[in-house]
């Protein structure tokens, strides 16, 4: 074989070995974090809030315009209990109604009574009639705040396993109320590493881990899959993302 022929074929083979680890290089994580950078630079918080929970600001973090996955751990899953949770929010809140009902009856009963008892506060030394409204009533008023605080707490529980998993299983052909299930949050960290375009207008190279996670819903009639969303990206160091307003 003439050395012409000899390079010639070199060159296709590095040609084909080049393109081979690119294509090897390329990950499913791959083009949800190039529409979250594209995004996050263009300042498309109509996009970002379809998938993703925070951005990369431009303003304070810099821009991304290409990056490296370095490495994906391996897959987190956590239960979801948004079902129980919901049920347990509506008996709160069903509780707190009928503590209210029973709360203005009382008040009603002893309209006269209870404004003396309020006026006074609740250390005052009473006697009589205006003492037993009185322990009554800060009894009830103790009772509310007891109440209150379940409501509060179901609500929050709620809000925080809710907000990522709607997002993952969004889709306005068929709308799924997701308290309707339980199921599990799927979590996974990507490392990259990125030429940052800084505010400044330097650029430094950086290691960043974002944050991908999806709700699995489990039913009767199987199980939903939801798609992956951002949630967080921190630098290495431990500086982390802007929450998307």
């Amino acid at each position: 074989m003439s050395r012409a022929r000899l390079r010639a074929l070199s060159v296709v083979v590095a040609s084909l070995t080049a393109v081979g680890a690119v294509a090897c290089s390329s990950t499913p994580e791959q083009p949800i974090l190039n529409q979250f950078f594209t995004a996050s630079r263009l300042r498309d918080n109509t996009t970002l809030a379809s998938f993703s929970t925070v951005a990369f600001e431009p303003a304070s973090q810099g821009i991304i315009t290409s990056f490296t996955i370095t490495n994906v751990s391996p897959e987190q899953r956590k239960p979801l209990t948004l079902k129980s949770i919901a049920q347990s929010q509506q008996a709160a809140k069903a509780e707190d109604a009928a503590f209210m009902k029973r709360k203005d009856e009382y008040a009603n009963e002893n309209g006269e009574a209870v404004q003396r008892v309020v006026k006074a506060g609740r250390d005052a030394k009473l006697k009589g009639k205006d003492a037993e409204v009185q322990a009554a009533w800060y009894k009830l008023l103790d009772e509310g705040v007891a109440i209150s605080r379940k409501v509060t707490e179901a609500r929050r529980s709620l809000a925080a396993q809710k907000g990522v998993v709607e997002l993952s299983v969004n889709d306005p052909r068929n709308p799924i109320d997701v308290t309707k299930y339980d199921g599990e949050l799927v979590s996974k960290d990507i490392t990259i590493d990125a030429p940052v375009k800084l505010p400044s207008g330097q650029t430094a190279q950086k290691t960043l881990v974002c944050t991908l996670q999806r709700g699995v819903l489990k039913g009767d009639k199987g199980d939903i899959t939801g798609r992956w969303i951002v949630t967080g990206i921190k630098d290495a160091s431990g500086t982390g993302a802007t929450p998307r307003s």
